[in-house]
């Protein structure tokens, strides 16, 4: 069996590599097992000598020598005090000579501050105070303020918001038809004190519309006859308002001075609100005012009076 693996180590040639192992092998202990120099230092001699205790003074070796409970005890007295403390005479002057100035400085603090109490910028703080309820609840006055200064904020907020409101209020827009047909040309979102005529003579003005009647309010004049589905509104024994609701209508009949017989048919179309701010109307001063003259001379007419002429307030 030997001879087959020394043939099979010849074969691949390996006999080098097992020659070296065995070398290392035998040459390895040897190197452990070598010896130390002998110049090199024993572990006897490395170590120092110790040094020999040098003999203390006799105070020194009292102190050293006392225990925790004698050094526990407070300060050295007589001889054995501390040579760098002042004596206790001065120390009861100085202490003596610093409570009045203490006293004096805090004095003057306090009369400074209450001095300049009224001429500093910085408010003091508000004191919470606690209140007790009788349900046994409790509540803070600071808490108590920001309380009422939070509902104050929130009234003027409301205030605010209602007046925004205010300015954005909504008008109900009225379109209407006047004319001898019952299909004539639609006037839309008509004005206040918008005036209407027959031959030149003033009939009917619109006043204004009444959210709460859902109607739409015209003044006519006296000596008109009125027909339709509206009933006329009198006023001391006189037709003096037209109150007509959405998608009705009255029939205005008037006799000329030729003495023909003319009709207009006024209808209200529909009404739909609107904001104020967004479809208002530029209209002169003197148109306004001349709107205004026409209606109030057209509610003040008695009874034989004749009709107004168009112009009757032109200037």
């Amino acid at each position: 069996m030997l001879r087959n693996l020394l043939d099979e180590m010849m074969r691949r040639r390996l006999l080098p590599v097992a020659a070296l192992a065995v070398l290392v092998a035998v040459i390895a202990p040897l190197l452990f097992l070598k010896g130390a120099p002998d110049n090199a230092p024993s572990a006897d001699s490395a170590a120092p000598a110790a040094a020999t205790p040098a003999k203390l003074p006799a105070r020194a070796a009292r102190l050293l020598s006392a225990d925790d409970g004698d050094a526990s005890k407070g300060a050295a007295k007589g001889a054995a005090r501390d040579p760098f403390s002042a004596p206790a005479a001065v120390l009861a002057a100085a202490a003596s000579a610093a409570k009045p100035a203490t006293t004096a400085s805090t004095s003057s603090g306090t009369s400074k501050s209450s001095s300049g109490g009224s001429t500093s910028s910085q408010p003091s703080k508000p004191i919470p105070v606690i209140i007790k309820n009788p349900d046994g609840t409790s509540a803070k006055s600071g808490s108590a303020k920001s309380n009422s200064s939070k509902s104050s904020s929130s009234k003027s907020g409301s205030s605010k918001s209602s007046s925004g409101s205010t300015a954005s209020t909504k008008t109900i827009a009225v379109d209407i038809r006047f004319g001898a047909k019952k299909d004539s040309k639609i006037r839309r979102a008509i004005p206040r004190n918008k005036a209407f005529y027959i031959h030149g003579k003033l009939v009917a003005v619109f006043v204004k519309y009444s959210p709460s009647r859902k109607k739409a309010t015209f003044a006519v004049a006296r000596g008109l006859h009125i027909s339709g589905p509206v009933k006329c509104r009198v006023v001391s024994g006189v037709c003096r308002y037209l109150d007509i609701p959405a998608g009705s209508h009255a029939r205005i009949t008037m006799v000329t001075a030729n003495r023909a017989v003319v009709s207009r048919r006024l209808d209200v179309v529909h009404t739909r609100a609107r904001s104020s701010s967004a479809t208002t109307r530029t209209t002169a001063a003197s148109t306004r005012a001349e709107r205004a003259c026409l209606l109030g001379k057209l509610v003040g007419m008695k009874r034989g009076d004749a009709f107004i002429n168009r112009d009757a307030c032109e200037r």
